[in-house]
């Protein structure tokens, strides 16, 4: 079997999934996902950094706007990563990391190739990747507090989209809860 048939064949078999879509956020109980657009959230408790960490090792790629690539470059490297921005012209790679416009290029082939990618933020990537049936389940821990102020879940707003509270599960004794829904698909 030649080379490019075995290469062939690999691809073929990784196309034959569908590709889950698992956005990861972290909010005030007012919705509000940072205080600014340059700044990780650590505001968040002990218990939901534990349950991101776990949940990061089960999949294989993520996708991350550019501030939010920017406020957390370094954790991201060794991970198959997709920053979506507006700057870039064509899609760019260096090393792991992959830049890509989604104004201009059509995102679930890039995507095609992993089983798992978790969406990561900030707003504008939530709503893209949800308002684009990018999304298939969202896990939202809601820390007990109250910001007033701040970036939003999904930045600029979005058309309605009916989710599936699939659990709740309280993380700690101060009132953090872990929401888990499913997208319900509006063709069926």
């Amino acid at each position: 079997m030649s080379a490019s048939t075995s290469f062939e064949k690999r691809t073929r078999k990784n196309l034959q999934h569908k590709t889950r879509y698992i956005a990861f956020v972290a909010a005030s109980i007012d919705g509000r996902i940072s205080l600014s657009g340059q700044h990780p959230p650590d505001w968040t408790s002990a218990e939901d950094w534990h349950f991101f960490e776990k949940s990061l090792s089960h999949v294989d790629a993520v996708v991350v706007g550019r501030h939010t690539y920017q406020a957390v470059a370094e954790r991201l490297r060794k991970r198959n990563t997709f920053v979506l921005s507006s700057r870039p012209k064509k899609i760019c790679r260096r090393g792991t990391v992959t830049f890509v416009n989604p104004a201009t290029v059509y995102l679930a082939p890039l995507f095609a190739p992993y089983k798992t990618v978790a969406v990561l933020g900030g707003g504008m990537v939530y709503r893209f990747m949800l308002e684009n049936g990018l999304l298939d389940e969202l896990f939202v821990t809601i820390e007990p507090l109250v910001f007033g102020r701040g970036k939003e879940m999904f930045v600029g707003g979005t058309r309605t989209t009916r989710l599936h509270l699939h659990t709740i599960r309280q993380l700690n004794k101060n009132g953090t809860v872990l929401l888990h829904y499913h997208t319900i698909n509006q063709n069926t």
